[in-house]
């Protein structure tokens, strides 16, 4: 007769432990979108395709449509496996959605002539966007750093 195998009961309950935390932390960080005004689909086969909703109102869809642009460029750039992968963590995401908010705010600029009001708005959309995945002093760091509207506006006021 074979002999018996012992179940290793620490090593079962140490997966179901971490079975159970996995879950637990991935439903804590799903997030449900709100009104979503458009997406960039970054497809295995073929190109990017942006998406932009029927309810996107005038004044924002340029800005918005340059913002997925920005996003379509990058998946072209990095491939769909590196896109997705980069979005899968807070700086990843931060990564690709400062040069995006970028370019929409230098849409909004020629527009409303008003860099203050745009480096904020585009400021306060990207900590929106990122909530709890990035603190917003980073992400205000990183938009001084990377974007030159918002380094533009820094150095008028000093």
């Amino acid at each position: 007769m074979p002999p018996r195998r012992r179940v290793r009961w620490t090593f079962v309950a140490a997966l179901a432990l971490t079975t159970a935390w996995g879950v637990s932390s991935a439903l804590r960080h799903t997030r449900v979108p709100g009104d979503v005004l458009a997406y960039t689909e970054c497809s295995f086969r073929g190109p990017a395709r942006v998406v932009i909703s029927p309810d996107l109102a005038p004044a924002d869809t340029l800005p918005v449509r340059v913002h997925e642009q920005v996003h379509a460029e990058q998946c072209s750039a990095l491939g769909p496996v590196r896109y997705r992968l980069r979005n899968l963590t807070g700086a990843g995401k931060l990564s690709l959605e400062v040069p995006a908010y970028c370019a929409a705010a230098q849409v909004r600029l020629k527009a409303l002539r008003r860099p203050d009001i745009v480096r904020e708005r585009m400021v306060d959309d990207l900590i929106a966007a990122l909530n709890g995945l990035v603190d917003s002093a980073q992400i205000a760091r990183t938009v001084a750093r990377d974007c030159p509207l918002a380094a533009a506006h820094v150095a008028r006021s000093e």
